[in-house]
């Protein structure tokens, strides 16, 4: 891969077109369990995704990172045709989720197997289609990294080493963070080419600086969901951030993988809502260079891939 490039769902792109970035999202998503809780997490409207990604197109936004790895209702042809349709680069991935959510055959592979698989949807591409992930995921547990989700690390980390492609994290409840990371190192990966996700979820501004301190890249994704105070303890959390230092290690999306986030499924915030409301709500505190340094300076660090063959 050809240093300063980004992969999309159409192809590799120069980093610097990606522009305003969400480093997590969903477009076409549904959990791979007969529960009837996981329905309202079930995004499988593509004219719906469609319209909510134009919505964030006409809202200045440029590029989404589609979050939903193997086992959990990817649809890699419609975010290729969604990303026609609007206009907007989408980046997809391959890797796993937390155990929850592994493919059942996850524990029946041998570690080579697994390193396989991943390194198969990297060079060949994902679901029998030429299109490639441009990031590979690995997931944790709620205040637990499971044997099976070390196992995945692993792998992950070894497909990194030998590709160079990104690596993002579901840390769950925001949790986990500081263990992935040492996890990751044992393996030969470097904290910077690390993005850890919903940071914020776990309401702890002092660890979200820690894991900056350790060389990582944050998510801050859970916002517009506590819309009554229009996220003012984010909006504190991001101040505090920014005054500790740790601007460039640090992003924003909205991992709105839910019916009820999206107002073209009848919910709300939607797509828009970082880049106006959210937007209107920080610059008095942090300013617009530094909004700007979250979602696009630090996305464009990020999404180029590391290796140079």
């Amino acid at each position: 891969m050809i240093r300063n490039t980004a992969v999309t769902v159409c192809g590799p792109l120069n980093v610097n077109k990606l522009g305003v970035t969400y480093v997590h999202e969903h477009l076409m998503v549904k959990p791979q369990l007969p529960d009837e809780y996981y329905i309202p997490y079930t995004l499988d409207d593509e004219a719906a995704s469609t319209e909510e990604t134009r919505s964030f197109s006409a809202a200045g936004g440029e590029t989404l990172v589609e979050m939903t790895p193997i086992n959990y209702g990817r649809n890699v042809k419609a975010y290729q045709r969604i990303a026609q349709a609007t206009g907007v680069h989408v980046i997809c991935c391959t890797g796993f989720h937390k155990q929850l959510f592994m493919p059942p055959w996850f524990g029946d592979k041998t570690d080579g197997e697994l390193y396989d698989i991943l390194m198969n949807e990297v060079t060949n591409g994902l679901d029998d289609t030429e299109i490639h992930p441009g990031v590979i995921k690995l997931g944790t547990s709620f205040e637990e990294v499971t044997a099976a989700e070390k196992r995945s690390i692993e792998a992950v980390a070894r497909v990194h080493r030998d590709t160079g492609i990104p690596i993002s994290t579901h840390c769950d409840k925001g949790t986990m963070g500081m263990d992935q990371l040492r996890l990751l190192e044992k393996h030969g990966v470097d904290p910077k080419n690390v993005l850890l996700c919903h940071i914020d979820s776990k309401m702890d501004t002092d660890y979200a600086i820690r894991l900056c301190l350790e060389g990582a890249t944050i998510c801050l994704d859970h916002v517009g969901r506590e819309l009554q105070d229009r996220d003012s303890y984010r909006v504190r959390m991001v101040t505090a951030l920014v005054e500790a230092g740790c601007v460039d290690h640090v992003t924003l999306a909205g991992d709105m993988g839910k019916k009820n986030y999206l107002p073209a499924y009848g919910g709300k915030p939607g797509f828009t809502y970082i880049l106006t409301d959210l937007k209107a709500e920080l610059l008095p505190y942090i300013g617009e260079e530094n909004f700007h340094k979250m979602m696009v300076e630090n996305p464009k660090r990020i999404f180029a891939w590391k290796y140079n063959d």
